[in-house]
């Protein structure tokens, strides 16, 4: 009976709910030819939490790959994966990079 509570325990401990909470899109570009992409990503317990570092990681990954550019077309996604106690906080983001 233990070893099956267990089991139960350890599955339901690494299966996982997504939520998407918010999306954005600024215009799309007529030459598409150079996709970016970044994201990043938070730990909480419980689902409290004051900071939000890990959106200011994901612009600047973004940056760093179109360095002399324009950024446009930018996709961000906010979403949330939530694991028994624990939450996943992950910004997704990409984009065209406009070199002249």
């Amino acid at each position: 009976m233990s070893r099956l509570f267990i089991v139960l325990l350890t599955l339901m401990s690494l299966s996982g709910c997504v939520s998407l909470n918010s999306l954005s899109l600024t215009q799309v570009p007529k030459d598409r030819s150079h996709l970016i992409s970044a994201s990043a990503y938070d730990w909480v317990f419980l689902g409290l939490t004051s900071q939000n570092y890990f959106v200011e990681e994901a612009i600047n990954k973004l940056k760093i790959q179109c360095q002399g550019g324009k950024l446009t077309g930018i996709l961000t996604k906010h979403q949330t994966t939530a694991y028994l106690l624990v939450f996943k906080r992950e910004v997704v983001a990409s984009g065209y990079c406009q070199k002249s």
